[in-house]
This record gives C-alpha cells, structure tokens and sequence, in this order.
C-alpha cells in the first residue's frame, strides 16, 4: 500500500473551523477513496506537530518546510486577509 501525505497550512492561530472540517469530514471519505485503491491517506497538520522544543530553538519553518517535501505533492494552503479596525 502506497502512503500519500497531505500537508494542511495557515498560520497557527486562525481557520480553526476550516482545518477541522477537513479533518472530520472531508479526509475520512477522501481515505476511504484512497484504501480502495491501495493507498493509505496520511494528514499533516502541524497544529499537532511542532513541539514547545522548535518554537524555543526557532526551528518551526525547518519543521514547517520538511514536512511540506513529505508531503509532495499535495500541499493545502489557507490564506486569509483579516481586516481589524481600531476602536474610536
């Protein structure tokens, strides 16, 4: 059974909800796809993978970045533009 890695991306502090859904909804049916056809679906999101030990070191885009060529070449990306104002 071949693996196919899938590296989920945004920064550690918003779209919460959107990699969850992912993660419930949309990557249970998607490896279940993948098992019918010998592949085993694995999930990287690094919400679970950088450690208190590579954010003290400053290591979190080494770790960011090795697990992006795991995962070649699926690479998922969420981009937001927040727009804050300031109180009058």
């Amino acid at each position: 059974m071949g693996n196919r890695s899938n590296f989920i991306s945004s920064t550690f502090d918003d779209m919460h909800a959107e990699r969850d859904y992912l993660i419930k909804q949309v990557f249970p049916e998607l490896r279940e796809w993948c098992e019918k056809r010998k592949l085993n679906l694995i999930d990287i999101d690094l919400r679970w993978g950088v450690r208190e030990e590579d954010t003290q070191a400053k290591t979190v885009v080494e770790v960011c970045l090795n697990s992006i060529d795991k995962a070649r070449p699926f690479f998922l990306c969420f981009l937001a533009s927040v727009a804050v104002g300031c109180p009058n």
